[in-house]
């Protein structure tokens, strides 16, 4: 009966340890991972005197991939599309890798007032997403 168990054991191992196997699986968790995994969007938020600031963190995005639409005067709607292509070729071992990946992802961005559309300024540098109000709160100074 030990030895059985130690056969099965091997077995076992052997088999789990198997390249293609472990490949296999990597790929597998990977689909799942990306299909059933939303793309979160950071969002940060300043206040000053003058204005009201909004910026979506969007790393590894481009330009023409980011879309802001404006929803009504108090939501705008915020698209992002990544799509990547990974070519991986091994001539020595007759070997092509190719890895396609298409992610979109959307946040509805509720404004603390209303605002018109043409108050509205946005701008994109550096994967960040900024986007600019006017300030409606009228501050009084206390002395």
């Amino acid at each position: 009966m030990i030895l059985m168990k130690k056969d099965l054991s091997h077995i076992l191992d052997s088999f789990f340890d198997d390249r293609s196997l472990k490949k296999l699986l990597h790929t597998l968790d990977e689909y799942v991972h990306r299909t059933f995994s939303p793309i979160y969007i950071p969002i940060d938020v300043r206040e000053t005197n003058e204005e009201y600031v909004i910026i979506a963190h969007l790393p590894n995005a481009t330009r023409d991939r980011v879309h802001l639409q404006f929803i009504d005067n108090t939501r705008l709607l915020l698209s992002v599309i990544y799509d990547e292509q990974i070519e991986t070729i091994d001539d020595e071992k007759k070997f092509v890798q190719r890895k396609r990946t298409y992610e979109r992802a959307t946040k509805s961005i509720f404004l603390p007032y209303p605002v018109s559309e043409s108050d509205i300024q946005a701008s994109f540098q550096d994967g960040k997403l900024t986007i600019r109000l006017p300030q409606r709160k009228t501050f009084i100074p206390i002395e």
